[in-house]
């Protein structure tokens, strides 16, 4: 079946329709106005820019629900996205809006398809059955890259959030989901301090995996990125696993680092820089004890919030049961300064490695493991890093090939990564 796409070649959401909406013979997308003959359309989708050149798409099928899609949770964004997107909200609210966007996308079902056809392959039917047979109102985003997966957010028609949808499309994003929903059970199966979204379930449709979540409190804030969460929080999510302590060769987690490596289709010069260093490491290091436990994998000031006086944790594609303790505060910081701050690697590695010496000490590791941690949790972003690659073929240009050339000049100097060549320029 042919697949048809907009006028410009260069129309980077095109992987989301294909894969939303292609792959079948009685549902297809175009630009408006330019569905095949057969096809009638269900609903049309405004393309709107985001940060970092990505697009955001929303469905255009009810204003109540077209405008929450961009205004709720507007206490989470920054102050100019927080503005931009309330005006833009207002106008699809009013309807003085659609006229005036320029990219849209219209979704098409053949004139002759089937009610179970359209149960089967038609997304939004999907949804209304998860979601207690309401129609919906959905908007995604997915970025680009190795770590690629559409992420949707679904209103009812008159604006009231119903939940978050992430997509298993392939080998590593749907051991992402898998994950995620692993981490919400284990959440949800104890009294804890820190909120997380609630965990609605796991959806087979055409090929993909989706996880259900349900909404956060409307009233949930954005935290500044100066502070990392209290080690009482690190400390809970890592009494989600059994604690473990162990020498590093030994470990679940070190292990699994090996398997891992080994099971990933990582291309030639990739595979051999990886392996030269966890030689290395294991040769140094394997004998040093360590404290492992689980983490989120991914706390960072954009994946928090609070409400109230509670703190809200999602995204936890990345958790796993046995991780050396102190990954989610060196993580944190790394994060804040490579992504946020877009440093350096090695800027960003030696700063986090420094910067996470007083959370470290406050969850009871001593001064001298703490730059091993750092080193390790380098690593475990190098293996994540392949993993994806191995499942898209993207890569991440500011984080490889820089990672291995780091990780070595961390192997070959005293300091590890807070060494003398890095520690100025991060401080």
């Amino acid at each position: 079946m042919r697949v048809f796409r907009t006028d410009r070649a260069d129309f980077g959401p095109a992987w989301l329709f294909d894969l939303l909406f292609s792959g079948t013979p009685v549902v297809t997308w175009a630009a408006a106005g330019s569905l095949p003959a057969g096809f009638q359309r269900v609903d049309r989708f405004a393309v709107l820019p985001a940060p970092a050149g990505r697009s955001f798409m929303v469905s255009l099928a009810a204003r109540r629900g077209a405008a929450a899609a961009l205004t709720s949770y507007n206490s989470l964004r920054a102050g100019r996205t927080r503005i931009a997107r309330r005006v833009l909200g207002l106008g699809l609210r009013a309807g003085l809006a659609q006229p005036l966007i320029r990219d849209k996308i219209d979704i098409g079902i053949a004139a002759d398809a089937t009610d179970a056809q359209l149960g089967d392959d038609l997304l939004d039917e999907h949804l209304r059955l998860i979601f207690g047979g309401q129609r919906v109102v959905t908007a995604f985003g997915g970025g680009s890259g190795p770590y690629r997966k559409p992420v949707l957010q679904v209103f009812s028609t008159d604006g009231t959030p119903l939940g978050y949808i992430k997509v298993g499309w392939n080998d590593w994003t749907r051991a992402a989901v898998s994950r995620e929903a692993a981490a919400l059970r284990a959440c949800a199966a104890r009294p804890l301090r820190l909120g997380v979204p609630e965990f609605l379930g796991l959806s087979a449709w055409r090929g993909l995996d989706l996880l259900i979540t349900g909404p956060l409190p409307r009233d949930s804030r954005r935290l500044s990125r100066s502070g990392l969460p209290l080690a009482s929080v690190l400390r809970e999510i890592a009494t989600l696993a059994p604690g473990l302590a162990a020498e590093l060769a030994a470990s679940p987690w070190w292990l699994g680092v090996r398997s891992r490596t080994e099971a990933a289709a990582l291309e030639p010069t990739a595979r051999s820089a990886l392996n030269r260093v966890i030689e290395r490491i294991e040769r140094r290091y394997g004998p040093v004890p360590l404290t492992f436990g689980a983490w989120h994998g991914d706390l960072v000031p954009w994946n928090l919030a609070r409400s109230g006086s509670r703190l809200y944790a999602w995204d936890w594609e990345y958790s796993t049961q046995n991780a050396p303790l102190g990954f989610d505060a060196v993580h944190y910081y790394f994060q804040v300064a490579f992504v946020a701050g877009q440093r350096p690697l090695g800027e960003a590695a030696a700063l986090a490695a420094n910067r996470a010496a007083a959370a470290l000490r406050a969850l009871g590791l001593p001064d001298q493991a703490h730059r091993l941690v750092a080193l390790l949790h380098l690593l475990e972003l190098a293996v994540r890093h392949e993993e994806a690659r191995s499942s898209t073929g993207d890569v991440d240009e500011r984080f490889y090939p820089a990672v291995t050339d780091v990780l070595q000049q961390a192997l070959a100097q005293p300091g590890g990564l807070a060494g003398p060549r890095t520690a100025g320029r991060a401080a």
